[in-house]
């Protein structure tokens, strides 16, 4: 298995600068297969956690070439090897740069996150535009861009695929990418073992483009939020570009130092909002072309109907359709689809019509006997129009069941529905706030009750 081993080696060392192999894989001590696992013996838990972040999914795949059934890989701290005189020393390195063993190496981008990838819609088409410029090069007047949107939404997919579009395409662009949590225990871990300066090189002098997620992890981070302050900074005076994401403008995230909130929403904010059902039924469509699974047009539309949440909730359902399908070896059918969309969004059952009733009279402080009156009072009709689109996204209850709820005829439902649907198109309607905003309220009472 050494000769295995050597083969596994020499392969990586085509991928890496002669400084990374030197240091960080020449050094990996081979300690042999257990059943699945190739274990792998390493100096320190630096060691360790370099391996892990920068050169695992690569080492995997080699591995998986020459030790067959390998799922995959341990890593094991060696203990201090010591002379015949009992003394522990460290085997002789070769003298390599800091800057070759930390800034050069290239972060990991997921692959399926790229441009080409991203469904636009009115949802997201600005924050799509933005990203894409900041790849491709346009001058956006020196302005950093943050991303802003609710988990699942596609933010890491536009981070991602700035990433990818460099290094397919500008491979010279030194890309740094890292969530506020990475960034913070990078820093916390370069302070302890005194080499802070590689740390701040990695992220100023040696980065043309950095990708920064989660900027709400920062609250209440003094420290942290001081040395990220800098580090713009530098990169700002330098001319360099930087994508924020998180799910807050930075002036609502709490603990937050003034001056980091001002360089923070002092670039090109790009907020994305939920998926229309248009741009639904385009990612499931496109889905199925990807993964050569095909839907029938009326399992489109109910998932694009019956699946509101966020993206990544609406692809889970999709898998979970395929998957069955498979499993059973049955077509996909509209059957099937409700039976699996049922089982997946478990939280989509607790909510009932009579629950988003009690929500719309508490938004909009009417009665209930004011909400199913026969009075055309604009705000009544309006809270009625919201309260029908709702049960009608939320619940699996037919239309005449909502229709006998709000005490209107069918073709009143179909036409509240239809009204509301049109008015979720336009990003700046009044009324798209209050269904955003009162869904918001709804998900977050289901998951919580």
């Amino acid at each position: 298995m050494i000769e295995e081993w050597q083969e596994v080696r020499r392969k990586l060392q085509n991928s890496l600068s002669k400084g990374q192999y030197d240091f960080w894989v020449s050094t990996i001590e081979f300690l042999g297969k257990e059943d699945a696992s190739l274990i792998l013996g390493c100096r320190n838990r630096f060691h360790v956690e370099w391996l892990r972040e920068k050169l695992q999914v690569n080492l995997l795949t080699v591995a998986r070439e020459h030790f067959p059934g390998i799922e995959r890989v341990e890593y094991r701290i060696l203990e201090e090897r010591q002379d015949e005189h009992g003394q522990a020393h460290e085997e002789e390195l070769q003298q390599v740069s800091i800057n070759d063993l930390i800034v050069r190496s290239k972060p990991a981008f997921n692959p399926r996150f790229t441009f080409d990838r991203f469904v636009v819609g009115k949802s997201n088409q600005f924050a799509y535009a933005a990203a894409m410029a900041m790849a491709s090069g346009q001058q956006l007047l020196n302005q950093p861009v943050y991303l802003m949107a609710d988990p699942g939404l596609g933010k890491s997919h536009l981070s991602h695929a700035v990433g990818n579009f460099l290094n397919s395409r500008h491979p010279q662009v030194r890309v740094q990418y890292a969530t506020t949590e990475q960034f913070a225990n990078e820093m916390i871990f370069s302070l302890r073992q005194g080499t802070i300066e590689a740390f701040k090189n990695k992220y100023r002098s040696c980065c043309d483009v950095l990708l920064l997620e989660k900027i709400e992890f920062l609250s209440g981070k003094e420290k942290i939020q001081s040395e990220l302050l800098y580090t713009l900074d530098e990169l700002m005076n330098r001319g360099k570009k930087v994508l924020y994401t998180g799910n807050a403008h930075p002036k609502n995230i709490s603990k937050l130092n003034s001056e980091l909130q001002s360089r923070l929403g002092g670039g090109l904010l790009a907020a994305i909002e939920r998926p229309d059902f248009q741009t639904r039924l385009e990612i499931i469509r496109r889905k199925g072309e990807c993964e050569n699974v095909h839907l029938p047009a009326d399992v489109m539309e109910f998932l694009a109907s019956r699946v509101t949440g966020d993206v990544r909730q609406l692809e889970s359902c999709f898998v979970g359709i395929a998957a069955k399908s498979s499993i059973l070896n049955v077509p996909v059918s509209l059957d099937l689809a409700q039976e699996v969309t049922q089982t997946m969004l478990d939280r989509l059952p607790k909510i009932t019509i009579d629950h988003i009733q009690r929500l719309i009279c508490e938004t909009f402080r009417i009665s209930r006997e004011a909400l199913v009156s026969k009075s055309r009072k604009k705000e009544l009709a309006l809270a009625r129009r919201i309260g029908i689109y709702l049960c009608r996204q939320y619940t699996s209850e037919s239309l005449e069941c909502i229709g006998g709820a709000f005490q209107r005829s069918h073709s009143s439902i179909l036409y509240a529905v239809n009204g509301i649907s049109k008015e979720m198109e336009d990003s700046n309607s009044k009324i798209k706030r209050h269904v955003d905003y009162i869904s918001r309220r709804l998900e977050i009472s289901c998951l919580s009750g």
